[in-house]
């Protein structure tokens, strides 16, 4: 055996013996993996070599990073990796854990260093300071993306944007646009390509507002992420094409572009003489391989993060992986290292290791990106929330978007109920809430809200249906034999009460008056005034209707598939057999009527910048941590369990936000019967118990509404 390998052996028993501080069994340590979405998965590949070869170490999955860093701080896990923003989220979330390790991929002490790259036509004969050089030039601008994994991310971009000009702090504006005219009022022309905003509509309309920050763009007047300006190459191209006079690049993009470190002879390269380095205080250093003090950004490695009591145990641990001649157990450690996701790096150990921030200290202007003031007075967006384990996720929701700098922040505070939220939107204690479908009535008629996002899903089965299930035994076979019939719904006033309302009372062209008094023989509905034929027969779920059906107490019960799929999935030996009864007009679907999982409730009267702060908000948030791409880890899920508990906050099927004008697009315009679509532009609700006995002006709209939809 070679030296070095006796050497590692005993490491490795060393190793071992201080695993003993761990919260798993026998005091094994738990590492914290969060797996991307890809079909690639590291736990079911690497996890069970840990435990055949009696590592000291278990995997535990983690829903996203930050989920992870709470579990360590929590101590119920002891490690994970993560990235620098991560550390930026825990001076918020207060949590106490320690960085143990770097995972180094090269050997320089930050991974990325972010330069300025100017034209030399624009520098004066002598030194000068940074808005003498710049005003009034043409910025090269990487362009913005919800991308954590682009070297300059939003909030970076605006850190590097702050050094040299002016906030704009217009109450008429958004904070969004605000930005947008600063840039704009600085420079004299930009290539800003790609989307400023998510929402298509706005993005538009701010490119007109603004156009000087599309001047300089290959192609101007569409100013989109496929122009050859966007992007951190394209910014480079602009640069080297003479479009522009300035740009922010990454170090290692600008030693590619330029061939400063590897000239490949297929390859011309714009010369170097024409460009310079330009620093912070104003001076600029020849454009060469050497440029290192002149960085205006760093950024820091991925990081090993432990909880303090097992600190010292994991960072012995990764620091033996550090040398890549490792031959003894190199199963488990080559798995750990697949873990660690640091096969290519080397784990550089921190001694002694450092709180999150005093690590990121270290890194020039890191830090400082992510503490910048905002404008006086703050701005936030108040989401009120129905629980407590709600409002914790709404706190960790607004913790990850100010990583990301999604501005206005979050403020999420906790009100007992559902009604009560609604009715806090209404007075102005709180600008948004989230609400199922069951809500969309009342939320409108009682509150005077409006549904400003939807949560949505492509998938049937998964969004908030309504459909007629019945006894096999029951002899029911068409829609028109449910008049006289007992009928269950799951809640009085939802989706189900004004679905089955809406549609008999359409088709049978009846009055509402009429159908409530005698269109059923009995109606169970949890929350209604009970009566001998309206009855309060259960407490209020999907699943009491349909045992209620079941036990032959009703003959038709009017829920979701999604509750009938669970209540199959969870059907006892001997329970009644029951079936879908579709109506007529819609065999291939089945249902009476569809919505989305949920909606973002606002007040209706809110201001055009507003709404526009809000929808921005939520979309930003939506892009960057609802559904991830393939073998992406995410900083935090918006749309995953939560404590170990589903659908808090947001549905766990959501796909992804979207505004009204999804209704209109494939797939959703080919879906009939959409519930949505019908109630929206209605005013008058009044189809109830003091209804008349002429139609209301409620029934007119929808059968309108109807008769154009389904013609």
């Amino acid at each position: 055996m070679s030296s070095v390998s006796v050497f590692l052996f005993f490491s490795f028993i060393n190793v071992v013996l201080l695993q003993g501080t761990g919260s798993g069994s026998n005091g094994n340590l738990r590492l914290c993996i969060v797996e991307g979405r890809g079909s690639y998965k590291r736990a079911p590949k690497y996890c069970p070599i840990l435990d055949t070869e009696k590592s000291g170490i278990e995997c535990v999955l983690g829903t996203d990073r930050l989920d992870c860093l709470r579990r360590i701080h929590k101590g119920t896990v002891d490690f994970g990796v993560f990235s620098p923003e991560d550390l930026i989220a825990t001076q918020w979330a207060d949590v106490d854990v320690l960085v143990t390790n770097e995972l180094r991929h090269r050997a320089r002490p930050y991974e990325r260093r972010v330069v300025a790259i100017v034209n030399r036509r624009i520098l004066p004969d002598s030194s000068s300071n940074l808005h003498a050089i710049l005003r009034n030039r043409t910025l090269c601008h990487p362009g913005v993306g919800l991308d954590d994994l682009r070297p300059l991310s939003e909030t970076l971009s605006a850190y590097l944007e702050s050094l040299v000009m002016e906030r704009s702090c217009d109450p008429k504006l958004s904070l969004t646009e605000n930005r947008i005219k600063s840039l704009a009022g600085y420079f004299g022309r930009a290539c800003k390509a790609g989307a400023w905003v998510p929402d298509m509509e706005r993005d538009a309309e701010l490119k007109r507002k603004y156009p000087s920050l599309c001047a300089a763009c290959r192609f101007p007047s569409k100013c989109a992420a496929n122009d050859p300006y966007w992007g951190d190459l394209g910014a480079l191209n602009c640069l080297g094409e003479g479009a522009g006079d300035v740009t922010w690049a990454e170090l290692d993009d600008v030693n590619t572009y330029f061939g400063l470190t590897q000239r490949l002879p297929m390859y011309s390269y714009p010369s170097t003489e024409r460009f310079a380095v330009l620093c912070r205080d104003g001076t600029w250093q020849p454009l060469n391989n050497n440029t290192e003090l002149c960085t205006w950004l760093h950024r820091p490695w991925p990081v090993v993060v432990a909880k303090r009591k097992a600190a010292a145990a994991v960072s012995s641990l990764a620091a033996v992986l550090s040398n890549s001649t490792v031959s003894v157990d190199e199963h488990w450690a080559g798995a750990l290292a697949a873990l660690l996701e640091s096969t290519q790096a080397t784990p550089r150990e921190l001694r002694p290791p450092r709180a999150p921030l005093d690590y990121l200290a270290c890194a020039k202007g890191f830090r400082e990106a992510y503490s910048q003031t905002g404008c006086d007075p703050p701005r936030h967006i108040t989401m009120c929330t129905t629980s407590m384990l709600a409002r914790t996720k709404c706190d960790s929701l607004s913790e990850a978007g100010a990583v990301y700098n999604i501005v206005p922040p979050l403020q999420c505070v906790v009100r007992p109920s559902v009604e009560e939220s609604l009715r806090a939107v209404s007075e102005g204690g709180c600008d948004v809430t989230v609400a199922d479908s069951d809500w969309l009535i009342r939320g409108i008629r009682d509150y005077n809200l409006s549904p400003l996002l939807h949560e949505i899903s492509p998938i049937v089965e998964q969004m908030s249906t309504v459909v007629a299930y019945v006894r096999s035994d029951s002899k029911i076979t068409k829609m028109a034999d449910l008049r006289g019939k007992r009928a269950a719904f799951s809640v009085y006033d939802g989706v189900s009460w004004h679905s089955v309302l809406r549609y008999v009372t359409q088709k049978n062209n009846m009055s509402c008056k009429d159908y409530m008094d005698g269109y059923f023989k009995e109606m169970c509905a949890p929350g209604i005034n009970g009566t001998e034929r309206l009855k309060n027969c259960y407490e209020p779920g999907e699943q009491n209707a349909l045992k209620s059906l079941a036990d032959g107490k009703s003959d038709v019960a009017f829920v979701s598939m999604r509750a009938f799929n669970e209540y199959k999935a969870n059907q006892i030996s001997g329970s009644a057999n029951i079936g879908p009864l579709c109506p007529e007009d819609n065999k291939m679907y089945c249902f009476m009527s569809w919505s989305n999982i949920g909606h973002i409730f606002s007040k209706k009267n809110l201001t055009a910048m507003r709404r526009q702060e809000i929808i921005n908000v939520f979309t930003k948030l939506d892009k960057m941590f609802g559904k991830h791409p393939p073998f992406h880890t995410p900083m935090f899920s918006m749309y995953g369990p939560f404590n170990h508990k589903l659908d808090v906050l947001f549905h766990n099927n959501t796909r992804s936000l979207a505004l009204d004008n999804m209704l209109i697009n494939h797939p959703y315009d080919k879906i009939p019967m959409n519930f949505e679509r019908q109630i929206l532009n209605v005013t008058d609700f009044a189809c109830d118990f003091g209804a008349k006995s002429t139609p209301s002006l409620f029934l007119i709209l929808a059968s309108l509404v109807a008769y154009i939809f389904y013609s």
